[in-house]
């Protein structure tokens, strides 16, 4: 049987479900940060596309802010960023995730848990950029989709 190489870690929020993780703990030079919440349209719209990509365009620039001010990752990144915009209704709450992948700076590679302390405040600014975004465009944001 194999060694299992994935390691994740909680951070706390309240309004998104959010952890960090890595699929080599032995050498987590990648690391990924997910993110999982319900958005509700507050305004009764005909199409929401635009908003949406609104949204995450503030997102990706806020993750490129934030990886400026950290001496953890390089500066480069990958973002999967997904909302169903076609299936967004007012009185409906639409999945919204996010995963973006960062990678250490091959001069200091440290462990997931040293990551996380070192980066989680970074993360929860970049994570609080999105949530305005969403609320600024008239969206509800939730943790559950109760």
């Amino acid at each position: 049987m194999g060694v299992r190489l994935n390691s994740e870690k909680k951070i706390e929020n309240d309004s998104f479900k959010l952890k960090i993780g890595t699929t080599n703990k032995i050498n987590p030079m990648v690391i990924y940060v997910e993110g999982k919440a319900f958005i509700s349209p507050e305004d009764d719209k005909e199409d929401y596309a635009k908003d949406i990509a609104e949204i995450k365009h503030v997102f990706k620039q806020s993750i490129s802010d934030g990886l400026c001010t950290t001496d953890v990752f390089d500066n480069k990144y990958i973002i999967d960023f997904q909302v169903a915009s076609s299936g967004i209704a007012i009185n409906k709450k639409s999945f919204l995730s996010f995963q973006f992948l960062v990678r250490q700076k091959r001069d200091n590679i440290m462990k997931l848990t040293d990551v996380k302390a070192k980066t989680e405040k970074m993360i929860l600014n970049i994570v609080d950029s999105l949530k305005n975004a969403i609320l600024e465009h008239n969206f509800s944001l939730t943790k559950t989709k109760k």
